[in-house]
């Protein structure tokens, strides 16, 4: 490793994992915020509420690890272009690509480590994510209940309400069965409104309904069938796993498989003439694996450049660049799934066009910086000036 290799790694260490703890420290704030009310209250061990953000670290990871490559790279050949290194280094007969080389290189075994991780380690972390918040939701029905879909999570009953007012926990237009397996009888209750909680010190989740109706059917003899009209009803169900266990399942959704299953089911689909549309579904989560593994390599040729031109250093500077590069990215790869999922697009190009759109955009850049090229941001500010503006009027209005 010769001293300019050396030097250019040394520049990207420090932002590197700055940014990366920054990056972390946001994005688990968020996630406390938002799982806060899951946690109060109900009785869960501090060791369960720890293992849930350590396996939720699996996704943040794969979003933080990328984005701070992109920050590093800004902030590292911003400092080489403001201090006037990247002038020194073209005089002396240095060209771009060869003091580009070693972040390409670390950006290339960043997304084969990216790769390896994604395909093995984040799968396994989502589903078992995905198990301890569903046993943790448990202690609070109307958090698992979406509007217009049946579910099975509360014990002994299937309910479905087409609207979940979770502001007022409130839940409109309702349908409950309840099946008895002793006697084979089964009940179910239709309710203009009601309400659900779970009772902490009884262990019981409590089901208020108002304007509806009971019927009673008995399986085995469909003529005994019983239908009656009420104002108000109430049901206490025990919840026998009240003291806290995980869910197990051996159901693995696509974000929960590793490349060489999706390619199985893939396979499987194709032999059974499923759906284009189903087997599309699978296909973007296999080709999304790559896709976004690479993004530390292409963040890299697109960073570069960029922070040649902009002659930037600063954190904040970086951040706002990395941000902006990063929603129009995302914006990109959603946007190809979406199409994709509706059939509207080729899967491995709708996963790979922001890569390809952005890396042809950054081998443009490539060669701008090459020849001097400067760009200015005082476009940001007028604009920032410009919104600023906008809401400081419409306040005194």
């Amino acid at each position: 490793m010769n001293i300019l290799t050396r030097y250019i790694i040394k520049e990207h260490v420090f932002p590197f994992f700055i940014s990366l703890g920054v990056i972390l420290f946001l994005f688990v704030l968020n996630l406390v915020l938002r799982m806060m009310g899951d946690f109060v209250g109900k009785g869960i061990d501090l060791l369960v509420i720890m293992e849930f953000f350590f396996l939720s670290l699996g996704w943040i990871l794969a979003l933080a690890i990328p984005m701070s490559v992109l920050v590093a790279s800004l902030m590292a050949y911003g400092r080489l272009a403001q201090d006037n290194e990247f002038a020194v280094m073209q005089a002396s007969g240095i060209s771009i690509l060869k003091i580009m080389a070693p972040s390409l290189v670390m950006g290339l075994l960043l997304s084969w480590g990216m790769l390896s991780f994604n395909n093995y380690i984040l799968p396994e972390m989502n589903h078992k994510n995905k198990l301890l918040r569903r046993s943790i939701q448990r202690k609070k029905p109307l958090a698992i209940i979406e509007p217009g879909f049946f579910i099975d999570d509360i014990p002994g009953m299937i309910i479905k309400a087409e609207d979940v007012d979770r502001e007022n926990k409130i839940l409109k237009k309702i349908i409950l069965i309840q099946k008895n397996k002793r006697s084979n009888a089964r009940r179910t209750i239709t309710a203009e409104r009601g309400r659900v909680f779970f009772d902490e010190k009884t262990s019981y989740h409590n089901f208020e309904f108002f304007n509806g109706e009971l019927s009673n059917l008995d399986l085995k003899n469909s003529d005994n069938y019983v239908s009656s009209k009420f104002s108000k009803m109430v049901i206490r169900v025990l919840d026998k796993k009240s003291n806290f266990t995980v869910s197990k399942s051996n159901y693995y959704s696509n974000r929960e498989k590793s490349a060489d299953s999706l390619r199985s089911k893939i396979s499987r689909l194709k032999s059974r003439k499923s759906s284009p549309k189903i087997i599309a579904a699978v296909e973007v989560e296999l080709y999304k694996k790559y896709s976004i593994s690479f993004a530390c390599l292409l963040f890299v040729l697109i960073g570069a450049p960029l922070g040649l031109m902009s002659g930037k250093s600063g954190l904040g500077a970086s951040a706002v660049l990395s941000i902006i590069i990063f929603i129009f990215y995302w914006v990109f790869l959603m946007s190809g799934e979406d199409l994709a999922d509706r059939g509207l697009m080729n899967p491995f190009f709708a996963m790979w066009n922001a890569n390809i759109i952005m890396g042809i955009l950054g081998l443009i850049m490539m060669w701008q910086a090459s020849r001097g090229a400067k760009i200015s941001f005082t476009f940001l500010k007028t604009w920032f000036v410009i919104v600023k503006d906008m809401f400081a009027r419409g306040k005194n209005d």
